[in-house]
């Protein structure tokens, strides 16, 4: 009689789109705005460059604000690259997020990456935004004529109007009081905050310090922003529970087998026993922060993630060559799958760590 432990384990795999290179969402988290008015940028990857940015209302909607609004980048054959502007009028980012997986056709592996979950359905399609307003709105013709649309448009935002004014990412709001002084347009601070993750995928200090160099050639100014990083898994532990014996959720038919038994495989000869566990991990990030007087910190902070998993021990044997059931005793159940503790590669690794600490020390 002859019994082997085998490990079986699933993995989601993230394929590339062949026609259009591979896509992917970035783990750089960008911060802007003040209190009331924080949106987070999230990088949308083609081929390991930035190709767009999805912007996040941070703080709570008034009335009808907009809370997401889409960036993209699209390269011209001349060399020179422009940025297309859209929001979603529904207050529903998780359906934003599915509107724009859908368009780029981003892999089901990417929904991990999101800060917040993508629906199952995608919201309506995006309308053009100009200088804080959609395009059909109303008041759009009046708002494109200022020269200076941000007070009006805080004001609608304030009134509960299907506006945002993000500022850094509208050109004019990065203006001084100085007379003359034009601001730096719009594609010119976006293409900054992509140099910068282009440069460091990682969002640390030099991803940071990259777009900041890169918006001085356009004016010498300092935004206030904040740069998180990509989270690392720095280490992961798993506590087990064998199906059947108090497991509350293990795949179907499992659950039910006497403690201890497996479950009988007779086409493989084989008792398959199927655990639950509790992964537990740790992470870490980098993070930057950037003032109006051009201070600067940089910190790194901790968090945790905790998910349930399922993970399989399979024990073949046979007596004589040939395979007799049930099994003999020899090949009962461990108390644990054959690859107890799966690591930071887990394949099952699918939240996003949360209880970032410390916070800023500037």
């Amino acid at each position: 009689m002859q019994c082997q432990a085998l490990t079986g384990t699933c993995r989601a795999a993230s394929e590339p789109n062949p026609a259009t290179g591979e896509r992917t969402v970035s783990g750089v988290r960008i911060s802007l705005g003040e209190e009331g008015r924080r949106w987070t940028l999230v990088p949308t990857m083609l081929d390991g460059k930035v190709e767009s940015f999805v912007a996040l209302r941070e703080d709570a909607a008034y009335g009808d604000n907009l809370t997401a609004v889409w960036y993209r980048k699209t390269a011209h054959a001349d060399g020179t690259e422009s940025w297309e502007t859209k929001a979603f009028a529904e207050q529903d980012q998780p359906k934003a997020i599915r509107a724009v997986k859908d368009a780029l056709a981003l892999a089901d592996s990417t929904d991990e990456s999101w800060p917040v979950a993508v629906a199952p359905v995608a919201a309506t399609a995006p309308e053009a935004l100009v200088k804080g307003v959609l395009e059909t709105d109303a008041l759009a013709p009046l708002v494109a004529d200022l020269d200076d649309p941000q007070p009006l448009v805080e004001m609608l935002e304030g009134a509960g109007w299907k506006a945002a004014w993000i500022g850094p990412l509208e050109g004019v709001a990065v203006a001084t009081a100085e007379p003359g002084v034009i601001a730096c347009p719009q594609t010119a601070v976006l293409a900054a905050l992509a140099s910068g993750v282009d440069a460091d995928p990682s969002g640390g200090a030099d991803a940071e310090a990259v777009a900041f160099a890169k918006l001085q050639t356009c004016w010498s100014i300092c935004l206030k922003w904040t740069w998180e990083g990509t989270p690392t898994c720095t280490g992961c532990t798993a506590i087990w529970t064998l199906c059947g014996t108090g497991a509350s959720d293990c795949p179907a038919g499992y659950a039910g087998e006497p403690a201890g038994s497996g479950r009988m495989d007779p086409a493989q000869c084989a008792v398959l026993c199927w655990f639950e566990g509790t992964l537990n991990c740790a992470w870490t990030r980098t993070n930057t922060k950037r003032n109006w007087d051009c201070t600067r910190c940089t910190w790194t902070q901790t968090g945790t993630t905790s998910e349930t998993i399922y993970s399989k021990s399979t024990k073949y044997f046979n007596i004589g060559g040939q395979c007799n059931m049930p099994a003999p005793v020899a090949c009962t159940c461990p108390a644990s799958p054959d690859n107890p503790n799966p690591g930071c590669d887990s394949p099952h690794q699918t939240q996003r760590p949360a209880g970032w600490i410390p916070g800023p020390p500037c």
